[in-house]
């Protein structure tokens, strides 16, 4: 990949990704997180290559590895787009089923959706699953959609854009105030404001 210069070369080689990917394409997404690795997650990962390359698939359906999806004690858990059905505790044993059933003709495999405990239903979706279903995502909104090992996935959806506009069009204190007025904390458990913590580094004396 050639070195991006601006922001507007960063733009040109997101547009020229989309252009190159078919949204309705059903693509697994499998999360290789420290969870669903230790669960059996890169067996199964493994399985869907196999067995779409067996079927003659590679060109009419998708497999690819996502960064934790934060279900840990469901793993390994699954993904398929676009329609977002959500699979959890999948053994390798499962993929031909799946393959077969879901990524070509949308028919649901019934023993691996979840079960809502509070109410005894199975979730179909994954944003319908309880533990999502009230969570807004910012910073990891597409953790488990993206390869983590892909940065062209990353740019893909919007990646480093950000940084672009920061580098190329901002004073430092545009952006601290930008990163101030977001209410973005640290994740290291005392939740203290990043903004304030950039502010107070900027302002120390040498």
């Amino acid at each position: 990949m050639k070195k991006i210069r601006t922001p507007q070369e960063l733009e040109s080689l997101r547009n020229s990704l989309l252009q190159k990917r078919d949204p309705n394409k059903p693509c697994v997404r499998v999360c290789i997180g420290t969870g669903c690795r230790a669960r059996g997650s890169l067996d199964v990962m493994k399985a869907f290559k196999d067995e779409i390359k067996k079927q003659g698939l590679k060109i009419r359906v998708g497999v690819k590895q996502t960064g934790c999806h934060g279900f840990c004690e469901r793993g390994p858990v699954i993904v398929i787009g676009p329609k977002e059905i959500f699979y959890q505790r999948v053994k390798p044993r499962d993929v031909p089923e799946i393959v077969s059933k879901t990524l070509l003709n949308w028919e649901v495999v019934d023993r691996l959706l979840y079960v809502d405990p509070a109410i005894g239903r199975k979730v179909l979706y994954e944003h319908e699953v309880p533990f999502y279903k009230k969570q807004r995502r910012r910073i990891l909104a597409n953790n488990g959609r993206i390869d983590p090992t892909d940065i062209l996935d990353y740019i893909a959806v919007g990646g480093y854009r950000a940084l672009a506009k920061a580098i190329a069009t901002m004073s430092c204190e545009e952006i601290i105030a930008t990163v101030e007025k977001s209410g973005l904390r640290g994740l290291g458990g005392g939740g203290f404001p990043t903004g304030r913590k950039w502010r107070l580094c900027r302002e120390a004396a040498g």
